[in-house]
């Protein structure tokens, strides 16, 4: 099992190669790498803890929001068909 840090080392590492191959140069590198090392905080901070995540909140909000809107479309429909009107 590979810890996050060094998730974010190679990430870090993968960019620097990348920058190389292609050769690449950056006026801000430190603020470039500063926010590598926030999206690398980002994609790998969930995984050893997923219960405490808020992508996963966040999804299980949306999943809840969009199950709820099928569920009033569904009831909706079935009182125009009962009814017959909007009114």
């Amino acid at each position: 099992m590979v810890l996050k840090s060094e998730y974010k080392s190679i990430f870090k590492r993968s960019f620097k190669n990348i920058k190389e191959l292609n050769n690449f140069e950056f006026e801000k590198e430190d603020e470039l790498f500063s926010l590598i090392d926030q999206l690398a905080e980002t994609l790998f901070e969930c995984q050893y803890n997923d219960e405490e995540c808020p992508a996963k909140r966040i999804y299980q909000n949306y999943q809840i929001k969009k199950d709820l809107e099928k569920e009033r479309i569904k009831a909706l429909g079935l009182k125009f068909r009962v009814v017959g009107t909007f009114y």
